[in-house]
C-alpha cells in the first residue's frame, strides 16, 4: 500500500542530514511556497487587467450585478492570497486551506466569463463579437481573450495548489521534526557532531589513499 506520508517527505527517517536539514526551517522562511502564491496572485492580476479592458456596449449584460460580484471575488483573492503567503511563510499549515479554496475558485471562474466569450456569447450577453479587449496597446478578439484568460486562471489555481502542498509538507515536516525533538528521540547538537565526525572520517580516508597511491 503506497504511503503517502513517505512519497511526500512527510514521514522521513531522521538520521543527521534530515535533522540539520529540518532544523534550518526554524530560523529560514518558507519562501518556496510563500513565492508560488505570490506568482499566482500576479496571474490573478493579469487576468483582471485583461477582463476589465473588456469594451462593450454600456447597457450590455456585462453591466450588472454579476460584474460588481466579480469585482468582489478579486478582492477577496488578492487579500486572501496575500495573508496566506505570510501564512505558509512561516510555516502555518492552516493557510494552505485557503489556498486551496482559492486555486478552486479560479478553476470555477473559467466556466463563466471566459467560457461564455469562446462559446461566442450564448448565454451572459447576445454576441462576443462586438466585444473587444485593449490589452498593452494591442486590440484582442473575442476568441483570443478568452483563451488569454483561461490560461491566465489555470495558471494561477496551479501556483495557488502548489503552494498549499508545498507550505503543508514543510509545516508537517517542521512540526514531526519539533514533537520528536520534545520527546528527546534526538538532539540537533549530536545529529551535528555526527556529520562532523563522518567528514573527518571522509577525510581521513582520503588523505590515506593519496599517501597509497603516492
Amino acid at each position: 500500500m503506497i504511503d503517502i506520508g513517505k512519497m511526500l517527505g512527510i514521514k522521513r527517517d531522521m538520521n543527521s542530514e534530515s535533522i540539520i536539514q529540518t532544523d534550518i526551517y526554524r530560523y529560514k522562511r518558507n519562501k518556496l511556497a510563500s513565492g508560488m502564491a505570490l506568482l499566482g496572485l500576479v496571474f490573478e492580476c493579469l487576468y483582471f487587467m485583461l477582463f476589465y479592458s473588456l469594451l462593450f456596449g454600456v447597457s450590455g449584460p456585462y453591466y450588472s450585478f454579476l460584474i460588481g460580484f466579480s469585482v468582489i471575488v478579486n478582492l477577496a483573492v488578492l487579500l486572501v492570497t496575500f495573508l496566506s503567503s505570510e501564512g505558509v511563510k512561516v510555516y502555518n499549515k492552516k493557510y494552505c486551506i485557503p489556498l486551496i479554496v482559492i486555486g478552486v475558485v479560479q478553476i470555477a471562474r473559467i466556466f463563466i466569463y471566459p467560457l461564455d466569450l469562446a462559446l461566442g456569447g450564448n448565454y451572459l450577453y447576445e454576441s462576443a463579437n462586438t466585444v473587444t479587449a485593449w490589452y498593452f496597446g494591442n486590440a484582442l478578439s473575442a476568441g483570443v481573450t478568452s483563451t488569454i484568460l483561461i490560461i491566465y486562471l489555470v495558471l494561477s489555481a496551479a501556483c495557488m495548489f502548489t503552494a498549499a502542498v508545498l507550505g503543508y509538507i514543510r509545516a508537517k515536516q517542521l512540526e514531526v521534526f519539533n514533537a520528536s525533538l520534545e520527546k528527546g528521540e534526538f538532539t540537533v547538537e549530536a545529529a551535528l557532531q555526527e556529520v562532523q565526525n563522518k567528514e573527518e572520517s571522509s577525510g581521513s580516508d582520503a588523505a590515506g589513499e593519496e599517501v597509497d597511491n603516492a
